[in-house]
């Protein structure tokens, strides 16, 4: 089967600040209406159902989409320094991706990150990027056995240190790992590793089931970032003159945090895996 790699941004938050000072009891920045032009939500998603809640401190929200793959907007009128948060989960960002291809409607998330941290002063408050390996014969169980008998290794890729075992963590089934955890999901820069084929082959309605089914192994490299780092990741994109750059500069996001080895022979060479 040949051999495929993708780079994706698998789910995202953005802010824009709010310019008014205060708001009135549950009044509704303006913001709002400028994000939801900025995305064609209503084009695309149609109306979005107002909620009776808020989310991590915020009074308001809107959902599009449905509960197994949403697209939220969150602000407070109690608290405007907060701004507006639109957040984008990972199977709601596939399904908007999808209706505007339906709808001929182009998305570029190059250009949206630009706006808001240029054009709206905002930032990337989270930042989700997956690497699909399709047909490598690369495995999970296989990469997490290796890092046990320290045949591999994970190193930092800014200070060259080795990422000790008591870092990560991982999960499988039947004695076999599926997943492997980097990092705390707490921080700021958390790695998973996990099987997508037996993942999509899980769910039907997943979306990614008929791909699953014809693909000999998938295994996905997902970088969570956060708080700063995302923000940093926004800032820098927003930088960027060349959009073709884009996909290239997210790699090197990830390389910059792990880079997985193969652990030093006695003759003293070291490759990358």
């Amino acid at each position: 089967m040949k051999k495929i790699n993708t780079v994706s941004i698998d789910q995202i938050s953005l802010m824009v600040p709010i310019k008014a000072s205060a708001l009135d009891n549950n009044e509704t920045p303006d913001e709002v209406q400028a994000i939801k032009h900025m995305f064609q939500f209503n084009n695309i998603l149609g109306k979005p159902e107002e909620q009776n809640h808020g989310l991590n401190g915020y009074t308001n929200s809107l959902k599009y989409g449905n509960d197994s793959a949403k697209i939220l907007i969150l602000w407070s009128w109690k608290q405007t320094w907060m701004g507006v948060t639109v957040m984008f989960y990972g199977q709601g960002k596939k399904l908007y991706e999808s209706l505007a291809k339906m709808n001929e409607i182009n998305i570029d998330w190059f250009d949206i990150i630009n706006q808001v941290c240029v054009k709206f002063k905002g930032h990337v408050s989270r930042i989700d990027i997956a690497v699909d390996l399709i047909n490598y014969g690369f495995s999970v169980n296989s990469i997490a056995e290796k890092l046990k008998d320290e045949s591999y290794e994970f190193l930092n890729g800014k200070t060259k240190r080795k990422i000790g075992l008591e870092k990560m963590k991982t999960i499988g089934n039947s004695g076999e790992v599926d997943t492997i955890y980097v990092n705390s999901r707490k921080s700021d820069a958390f790695l998973r590793i996990y099987n997508k084929r037996k993942q999509g082959l899980s769910n039907k309605s997943s979306g990614y089931y008929t791909q699953a089914q014809n693909t000999k192994d998938w295994i996905r490299i997902e970088a969570e970032f956060k708080h700063r780092e995302a923000h940093k990741i926004g800032d820098d994109l927003a930088q960027l003159v060349d959009s073709n750059k884009m996909h290239s500069y997210l790699v090197d996001c990830i390389t910059r945090h792990w880079i997985l080895t193969i652990k030093e022979k006695d003759d003293g060479e070291k490759e990358g895996a």
